[in-house]
């Protein structure tokens, strides 16, 4: 990753943009700003970005028909959507779509700068998650041994008792560099679908976000994985949960397969 990567930021309100500028430049990028999305599409069509940072809901064209339109010409640059809370759901399946990472409002510097360093490591843009072919078209009923991936992000994979058990994607572990150290919630806890409720500090100093794949109760904690965080592995799971809100959520995470984690 260059501190010279040059960056566009694309929101409709002056504040953020100017907000995520000032951040991003004193961390050494170059930073670039679009107020519209047909600015943005101007701008980006010129090239020489390495990260698009935009706003998911806007007027005229949302962030994920931007990130569509910029595909369809070639241009292959990853993008990171910056959301609000009425959107989470929809942030998710942008992720999905080929989307990066997400970023909801109001955020704290670091929770900037984690999804961009991630995005700038990893390079291009992912391809769309779309169905297997032998997806059957109904989520219900949820066998045990199903599994689901929210991506970029986390997995999950249903038990006969009826709880998820849920881990890290393997993309993610790789564009956060080496665990230090992992936070994540207790049991009883509360964890939601498209939320951060596992997080990791890197040995650079970083530190990243896990949204969770699914809302629930956290029933169990894989404390050897938290004491040990720098051998965690994509096979690894972190937390056990009781989901909450199964077959609607499987809807959102649509990508279903078989086969351990």
């Amino acid at each position: 990753m260059s501190d010279k990567a040059s960056i566009l930021v694309v929101d409709d309100e002056e504040i953020v943009c100017v907000s995520v500028r000032r951040i991003l430049s004193r961390e050494g990028y170059e930073v670039d700003m679009a107020m519209s999305a047909a600015e943005a599409l101007d701008k980006i069509g010129q090239g020489g970005y390495g990260l698009v940072i935009t706003d998911l809901m806007m007027p005229e064209k949302n962030g994920i028909e931007v990130m569509h339109a910029i595909k369809k010409r070639g241009i292959d640059v990853p993008f990171v959507m910056i959301t609000g809370y009425p959107t989470i759901k929809t942030a998710v399946q942008a992720l999905r779509l080929g989307a990066i990472d997400y970023i909801p409002k109001p955020f704290t510097r670091q929770e900037l700068l984690g999804p961009v360093n991630r995005a700038l490591r990893r390079g291009g843009s992912p391809e769309p998650v779309e169905p297997a072919p032998w997806v059957r078209a109904t989520v219900e009923p949820v066998l045990p041994g199903d599994r689901f991936v929210l991506p970029e992000h986390s997995w999950a994979v249903y038990d006969q008792e009826g709880t998820l058990a849920v881990g890290i994607e393997d993309s993610f572990l790789k564009t956060a560099g080496a665990v230090e150290s992992i936070e994540a919630p207790e049991a009883n806890e509360m964890v939601e679908q498209g939320y951060p409720n596992i997080r990791l500090t890197t040995e650079d100093g970083g530190e990243h976000s896990v949204f969770m794949p699914f809302s629930g109760r956290v029933v169990a904690v894989n404390q050897g994985a938290l004491q040990n965080p720098g051998q965690i592995t994509t096979s690894d799971w972190i937390l056990q949960i009781v989901p909450s809100d199964l077959e609607a959520e499987v809807e959102v995470l649509i990508k279903k397969n078989r086969g351990p984690a």
